[in-house]
């Protein structure tokens, strides 16, 4: 349940970014990627689509994604999340996941560079 809230959540905070940060919308540019966050179960699915500025979500398994996140289950991927929340800085953390088999990456692994890069706007706004 707690997975599936804050896909929700990381739905809302997409699109109020492509709406109001010039540096995201700048990022997302004029791709046009589809990225699926599930668990194996399909249980918890959404997924997130970028389409030349504009963002979309649905709570549901695109038919064919982008790039795919799934996780062995709901809450190792809450644990994996909480761990990478813990210590943002540590990179290992992402790829002991996919190593320990608790995570696997489908699709087009070249748009693991741009996820990264977009996720560093999924944070709190800094204060001006």
């Amino acid at each position: 349940m707690l997975f599936r809230f804050l896909l929700w959540i990381l739905s809302w905070r997409i699109n109020s970014l492509s709406k109001n940060s010039d540096g995201f919308k700048k990022v997302i540019g004029d791709y046009q990627v589809v990225l699926q966050f599930k668990t194996a179960d399909h249980k918890v699915k959404r997924y997130y689509k970028f389409d030349a500025g504009k963002t979309s979500s649905r709570g549901e398994v695109h038919d064919s994604p982008t790039m795919a996140f799934v996780f062995k289950n709901s809450k190792v991927a809450m644990d994996l999340i909480k761990k990478m929340g813990e210590a943002p800085t540590d990179k290992t953390i992402f790829l002991m996941g996919i190593k320990e088999g608790n995570i696997k990456i489908e699709g087009d692994m070249a748009y693991m560079t741009w996820f990264q890069a977009i996720s560093n706007y999924f944070g709190p706004e800094e204060s001006k």
